[in-house]
């Protein structure tokens, strides 16, 4: 029997923002292959609206556009939109078995509140980045309001469900002592999946982020450039970067124009396009909580080298990659040429097949079943 389950989401892709909370619409994607997933969130817009879309027999997203400008209003409009959700959900389809919050505030905070006037049990899954050391806004720097109910929602929560052991072991540490179980993020394996033919002349590297700082694109450009003094048989493709620094740079670095090819953001459709056709991924982050990329390239059939960060390191093994010290630019510069000399060890048809068995929507779905079978 499908179970009825609420997804309250904090962070959703909406027409405001369509990359937001992808990687949670993916895992809804999954969970809807096995229970009846209704999705709400709440997004800020100019103009008040809502928006109802059916993406599957089992999946259906209803996403509330608010334009409230204070503080105070946004949280009592918040309330009165989950109020006026819930209330169509029952008439339409009775009460849910379960309730599933992804990322505690804000949307915990309505679970807290129908917990505690209907009974309804809630799992978390937590995805947040702010328990990483090097980001501005972590966790312990957040007002009092902020952490309070972090820890409350948690503490009431009968599931947590963590997508790196990194991750679950950060919230035991700055937030409360809980039990976690483990559910990663999701690759759609018919797009990223391995492409034994490939249209290559140079050893193609890429990478696909923002170019936030926590990224350390910079440090990644200085390993190439000095990887292309030893060697010139590589290049390096860069997929999302927009930042006028890097393009300024690259612009001023001329030797590197053939070497390093700028992408802006492109459709999920055109990335996997671009990661199929490339020989390895490149990661040099500061911190990851999991790194949906490092998913996507190894569902594609990619060695990857990156950073021994966070929750990414726990992808990594010598069959499909390999690890460097975060900030070691001489590290890099010498894995990047190790990997093009010791290319034709990895197996691209495995690294792909072990990562599917894991981050593919059937993997991850049949993982999120076994929780809400027991609701």
């Amino acid at each position: 029997m499908r179970r009825k389950v609420i997804w309250l989401c904090s962070w959703y892709p909406n027409q405001e923002d369509r990359f937001t909370g992808d990687f949670i619409q993916r895992q809804a994607i999954a969970a809807s292959h096995y229970a009846d997933i209704e999705v709400v969130h709440v997004a800020h817009a100019h103009e008040e609206h809502k928006t109802t879309h059916n993406v599957n027999t089992y999946l259906k997203e209803t996403i509330y556009y608010s334009k409230s400008s204070s503080k105070l209003k946004q949280y009592k409009e918040y309330f009165q939109l989950h109020e006026s959700f819930i209330s169509d959900y029952i008439n339409r389809k009775g009460k849910p078995d379960l309730i599933h919050v992804h990322i505690p505030m804000r949307a915990g905070m309505v679970a807290l509140r129908w917990k505690q006037i209907y009974g309804w049990p809630f799992l978390v899954s937590e995805h947040y980045g702010i328990y990483n050391t090097h980001v501005k806004d972590r966790f312990e720097k957040r007002n009092y309001f902020f952490r309070y109910f972090t820890r409350k929602i948690f503490k009431k929560a009968d599931y947590f469900l963590s997508v790196s052991n990194f991750l679950g072991q950060a919230v035991n540490k700055h937030v409360i002592t809980k039990h976690y179980e483990i559910v990663p993020n999701v690759v759609d394996t018919n797009l990223f999946f391995f492409l034994n033919e490939k249209q290559i002349t140079k050893f193609k590297f890429i990478h696909v982020s923002d170019g936030s700082e926590i990224k350390n694109v910079n440090g990644i450009f200085k390993a190439v450039e000095r990887l292309y003094k030893q060697r010139q048989d590589f290049e390096l493709i860069c997929i999302g970067i927009t930042n006028s620094k890097y393009i300024k740079w690259l612009s001023e670095a001329t030797i590197l124009n053939n070497v390093i090819k700028l992408i802006p953001p492109l459709p999920y459709e055109e990335v996997a396009t671009e990661v199929r056709q490339a020989n390895a991924g490149v990661l040099f982050s500061f911190e990851e909580t999991q790194s949906c990329v490092v998913l996507e390239w190894l569902c594609a059939g990619l060695p990857v080298i990156t950073s021994d960060v966070g929750g990414v390191g726990e992808l990594i093994s010598e069959e499909n990659g390999l690890l460097v010290c975060k900030e070691s630019i001489e590290q890099l510069t010498k894995c990047m040429s190790k990997l093009i000399d010791t290319y034709n060890k990895y197996h691209g048809d495995k690294i792909a097949t072990d990562a599917a068995s894991t981050f593919s929507y059937n993997a991850v779905g049949t993982k999120l079943n076994s929780y809400y079978d027991k609701y």
